[in-house]
């Protein structure tokens, strides 16, 4: 990847893309895969989204970015950033800025855990074949549905891989296998009856809430046409407490038309499915790097993992 870029250059880029002059560029915040920054002329405000990783799960994370927030926003959605320039030869995304209060997911009332179960619900509920249609007519690349059993031949099989090179204790790699392959049994009998929409993806544990009350969700370059629309992974990185997290649950088999406790059994499975990663992850970081923090965060992520079991 190239050096970064300074804001001089930055404030370049967004005058030719924007059409505008008189740009001011300053950091808003770093992200795993992006760097961002707050871009203002007179009273317009935008955010400036640069590349910085070229890492697998990057590497089209902008273009997908762009692609879904265009569609989404032809579909009348108002509670997501409006995507104003993309440009893939020097890496970067303008998006509107959504002014507001950042509110923590711990923080939520009632009244805005309902909100985002109705978001989450809305944006899965999509036309997912007219959104191929869309890309093509527009000239986009082409995203298409995210098989989970491919997604976990990625991030757990192929990974468990590149581990296994090291020297993992045995009864560890008995347990890496073993849990694998049941991920890999439920992943396959779930896709042939689970429905298909959008998600989210990286589900952010903040949301901006503007002067009329309104939510607003934002960074989705991890957005995806998929089976789930994010429970399992806002239990597992989310900030909600235990009677906030079971009454977004609550709202969202109401919105979804879903039984409950249909979606407290697929948490836990996809949360299995999502924390035996984790553990790999961090088995295949320790053989790489032999950085014994990744040791024995393996440990701790297989410690999750079978407290679910019990």
């Amino acid at each position: 990847m190239e050096s970064m870029k300074n804001e001089t250059e930055i404030a370049a880029l967004a005058t030719e893309a924007l059409g505008l002059e008189n740009l001011s560029v300053s950091f808003l915040a770093e992200g795993f895969g992006n760097l961002n920054y707050l871009i203002e002329t007179g009273n317009k405000k935008f955010v400036f989204r640069l590349k910085k990783s070229m890492e697998f799960q990057f590497s089209d994370s902008l273009e997908r970015e762009y692609a879904f927030l265009k569609y989404f926003e032809s579909q009348g959605i108002d509670f997501c950033p409006k995507v104003l320039a993309l440009n893939k030869k020097e890496n970067f995304l303008i998006e509107s800025y959504l002014a507001g209060d950042e509110v923590t997911q711990a923080d939520f009332t009632d009244g805005q855990i309902d909100e985002l179960a109705r978001n989450l619900q809305q944006l899965f509920h999509l036309d997912v074949t007219a959104f191929a249609d869309f890309c093509e007519q527009n000239g986009y690349k082409k995203f298409t549905y995210l098989d989970p059993v491919a997604s976990l031949k990625t991030y757990g099989f192929d990974r468990y891989e590149k581990a296994k090179q090291g020297d993992l204790p045995v009864e560890v790699m008995a347990w890496f296998e073993e849990s694998l392959a049941q991920n890999l049994e439920h992943m396959t009998s779930f896709v042939g009856s689970a429905e298909v929409g959008f998600s989210w993806g990286d589900i952010q544990p903040e949301v901006i809430v503007d002067s009329a009350g309104k939510m607003h969700l934002y960074d989705f370059e991890h957005v995806s046409i998929s089976n789930s629309f994010g429970l399992s992974y806002i239990k597992i990185h989310g900030t909600f407490s235990p009677s906030q997290l079971d009454y977004l649950v609550d709202r969202c088999a109401y919105y979804f038309g879903r039984h409950k406790d249909e979606l407290l059994l697929d948490i836990i499975a996809n949360e299995k499915v999502v924390r035996t990663n984790d553990a790999v992850w961090a088995a295949m970081r320790w053989t790489i790097t032999k950085d014994r923090s990744f040791e024995s965060l393996m440990y701790e992520k297989i410690e999750l993992v079978k407290k679910l079991d019990r």
